[in-house]
């Protein structure tokens, strides 16, 4: 479906899935970049860009901080950049999005040439819209990438990276040119879809975290150092996530479950506080089904279910994707 703003076709929801095709030449021609938010995907992208050769007018922030070697960065008021920039990119919270823009709408200076791009990987670009009204082309740009160390360091970890995008089609364009740009693998994300995309990254970074944290919990109650429990989870972890890639969740499932174990899942429970055990359980009913597709007999399955607290019904339905 498409919207007309300002004589424009707006593409609302549909549009190519996947990767985005364009001809690698179009990488030359990436206009001067300026970004808004001095925070670690701020900084981070700002590194990446100049690395990738890409003009950076610089950073601009609220209030004055120190920053990496070879990033200029402001602060107060409008960027002082704000009417050279081809592309003006967002990099701040979710929830500080829509008073930006409204200091941006008050400022002026943006025009029908330019981009305007955010970053986060739940909002559209739908939180951009009064901008549109001086004709620039709107977009997001989220890269499906964790931002939690130095700039220096963070910048490295674009390449290879998913960008999810969405918005105009003058503003995808553009977006998908800076992220092969920075060797990461742009994929078009339909608006209405980019709340479950969200929901997925935040399962595989947040919630793997939390993973990790607990074990490392239940590895000090046995007697580790937490430095020891850390250092002898990492390995595990990294195995996991690389078969993972290689063959699928189902081929590279190990463990109790995946054996029928219904015993060692008792021990298990049996040796957690109430909170951790419930989230065991909760993790190993969701674990039943993965276990189920890859070969795991109905009757095992419901002996593990029964050991978890759901009955054969539910192993059942979850196993069936209903």
């Amino acid at each position: 479906m498409t919207k007309r703003r300002g004589g424009r076709a707006v593409r609302r929801s549909g549009g190519p899935r996947g990767r985005l095709s364009g001809p690698p030449d179009r990488l030359s021609a990436l206009p001067p970049v300026g970004i808004i938010g001095p925070g670690r995907a701020g900084l981070g992208l700002a590194l990446a860009l100049k690395r990738a050769g890409v003009r950076v007018l610089g950073v601009h922030g609220r209030r004055p901080k120190p920053g990496p070697r070879g990033v200029t960065l402001t602060a107060g008021g409008a960027p002082p950049w704000l009417r050279e920039a081809g592309v003006v990119i967002l990099a701040v919270r979710d929830d500080a999005l829509r008073p930006l823009v409204a200091e941006l709408v008050e400022a002026g200076g943006l025009a029908g040439s330019q981009v305007v791009l955010h970053l986060s990987g739940a909002l559209t670009h739908d939180v951009l819209e009064p901008l549109g009204a001086a004709g620039a082309a709107l977009g997001s740009m989220h890269p499906l990438m964790t931002v939690s160390e130095e700039p220096g360091r963070a910048a490295r970890h674009f390449k290879g990276a998913c960008f999810a995008l969405e918005g105009d089609l003058g503003a995808v364009a553009t977006a998908d040119a800076i992220a092969r740009r920075l060797g990461g693998v742009p994929a078009f994300i339909a608006p209405e879809a980019k709340a479950a995309y969200h929901a997925g990254a935040v399962f595989a970074s947040n919630y793997l975290l939390t993973c990790l944290a607990t074990a490392e919990g239940l590895l000090e109650d046995a007697g580790m150092t937490r430095e020891t429990a850390r250092a002898a989870l990492l390995p595990i972890a990294r195995a996991t996530v690389d078969n993972v890639g290689r063959q699928g969740p189902e081929a590279a499932l190990t463990g109790p479950i995946a054996r029928g174990d219904v015993e060692t899942i008792r021990k298990h429970l049996r040796a957690m506080p109430p909170e951790v055990a419930a989230l065991y359980e909760k993790l190993g009913r969701a674990t039943i089904a993965i276990a189920r597709r890859a070969g795991l007999d109905e009757g095992k399955a419901a002996a593990v279910g029964r050991a978890l607290g759901v009955g054969i019904a539910t192993v059942q339905r979850e196993a069936d994707g209903d």
